[in-house]
């Protein structure tokens, strides 16, 4: 989802990518996932997830670049999800 946010706004802004990677990183509890194993009353699931993006464009600064990082994680859905309290209905 950041990738294609960054790669799409950088198109939109006329400017040429010539490299995007991003690096995900994060930290999980799975010792009770899915109701088994130690089911004491941690969190279960990622605690933190963190993103490093290498991102090259021609004849755009860093802080133009830096921008736009900080522009598509605001718009991200994906980053949203992680960030915003989300309702979440499950039924048989």
């Amino acid at each position: 989802c950041l990738a294609v946010g960054l790669h799409a706004n950088a198109v939109h802004r006329g400017w040429i990518v010539n490299k995007l990677e991003l690096q995900l990183e994060g930290d999980l509890n799975i010792t009770a996932v899915w109701g088994t194993g130690d089911v004491s009353e941690k969190p279960v699931g990622f605690t933190d997830v963190r993103v490093k993006v290498d991102m090259e464009c021609e004849g755009v600064a860093q802080d133009e670049i830096d921008a736009l990082v900080a522009h598509v994680k605001k718009w991200s859905p994906v980053a949203n999800t992680f960030t915003r309290p989300v309702n979440l209905e499950v039924s048989a």
